[in-house]
């Protein structure tokens, strides 16, 4: 098409990223349907100014995402979603961009979450070390100091839950952290514009930490519980904010972020 093409690289290694991208966005987004072939090698080589090496590259890296197949008789067919890798830190960012998938992503993920992180949470009661039970409270300290800057609160958001997986002591849960991150920061991204949410929910993260310290698998459990219903339920509310279905979003609360001292528990 005029004018959509890229300006033309300096060699294969620099127009590869670009056709793996463009073609990955093209393919989440549905332009090319499952089971449907991609372009001809040629085509493909043609719009973006690249040569058919780098578009073999770049496909053979899709393959390896098992966004694509590739078949002598057939060509380049576009796989199942199910059979995506959906922890692929790029397949990822391509859906969070794009509504649709994204919407689909964020649901999947609050259903995740409900069945992996209480007991993750459970199990870091009994298992975690020292050191990550002071980093749990030292990232807590973080998400209160950043409570108003939306950016850098789901930054600590984030690590505060991943901190919970690594100190369940499971290597899987570990491993699984480092792709979770990015779905984490759309989770939280979303949520915070939920006035006050992040607020609001900062004692439930302060009672996870405490219950993890205090070697209190049950509390460790239902409070993370507590703090993903909580979450559903905002994400939810700003979904539909956003859709104009709703009333304008809760005024903010007045009142003082809890601390790790516990001034912050329910009474």
């Amino acid at each position: 098409m005029a004018g959509s093409r890229p300006s033309k690289p300096g060699g294969t290694s620099n127009v590869v990223p670009q056709l793996i991208d463009a073609l990955g966005r093209r393919i989440i987004r549905g332009d090319v349907p499952v089971g449907e072939p991609l372009p001809i090698e040629e085509r493909i080589g043609e719009e973006f100014d690249a040569s058919r090496s780098a578009v073999r590259e770049a496909v053979k890296t899709l393959a390896g995402k098992n966004l694509v197949r590739t078949s002598r008789r057939v060509g380049t067919i576009v796989e199942e979603t199910d059979d995506w890798n959906l922890l692929d830190p790029q397949i990822i960012a391509w859906m969070l961009s794009e509504r649709p998938t994204r919407d689909r992503l964020i649901d999947a993920l609050a259903e995740l979450r409900m069945i992996i992180e209480p007991e993750a949470a459970a199990l870091a009661a009994t298992r975690a070390s020292i050191p990550q039970v002071l980093k749990l409270f030292a990232t807590y300290e973080n998400m209160v100091t950043f409570a108003e800057d939306t950016v850098r609160a789901a930054e600590h958001d984030v690590e505060f839950h991943r901190a919970v997986l690594a100190a369940s002591g499971n290597m899987l849960l570990n491993s699984f952290a480092r792709g979770f991150g990015l779905l984490l920061s759309a989770n939280f991204e979303l949520s915070i514009q939920v006035n006050s949410a992040f607020i609001r929910n900062l004692k439930d993260h302060l009672a996870i930490a405490e219950a993890i310290r205090d070697r209190n698998p049950n509390e460790a459990r239902a409070a993370t519980l507590r703090l993903l219903t909580k979450n559903a339920k905002d994400l939810d509310e700003i979904r539909e904010h956003l859709a104009g279905r709703t009333t304008p979003i809760a005024d903010a609360t007045d009142k003082p972020l809890p601390t790790s001292e516990g001034d912050g528990k329910d009474t």
